[in-house]
């Protein structure tokens, strides 16, 4: 868009020259180089309590002592590099270890979804960008 400065020349309203550059640099920094790490959530959609639940991946583990039925739990984890997901808990008087599934890294901005299902079987879906 242009408009007249006071001194009578025509000028560009937007950021213009350097300061452009810097700009889009700053910009894409802060969309590829920023990104916050992977947010896991693990939804138990089985009519069993899940105990002793290991949520791991590269580089990280976390214990939940309980997840109720229809519960869902999230929050961001900080793999080594890249990952898949495994889940191992037990329900219903035995031990379930998903193995290895899913794949996702440090950075780009991963939403990792777990589910169990009611025959406590398990998926995980991933989705990298902006959610």
């Amino acid at each position: 868009m242009m408009c007249k400065a006071a001194e009578g020349r025509r000028t560009n309203r937007f950021i213009d020259g350097p300061q452009r550059h810097l700009a889009v640099i700053a910009l894409l920094a802060l969309v590829n180089g920023c990104s916050p790490s992977p947010r896991v959530s693990v939804t138990n959609l089985s009519p069993q309590a899940l105990s002793n639940l290991v949520v791991s991946g590269s580089g990280f583990s976390q214990r939940v002592p309980v997840l109720e039925p229809g519960q869902r739990m999230r929050w961001r984890v900080e793999p080594s590099g890249e990952s898949g997901l495994s889940l191992r808990f037990d329900a219903a008087g035995r031990t379930v270890d998903s193995g290895k599934q899913g794949y996702f890294e440090t950075r780009g901005r991963y939403k990792v979804d777990a589910v169990v299902h009611p025959d406590l079987n398990v998926s995980v879906a991933t989705r990298n960008g902006l959610f």
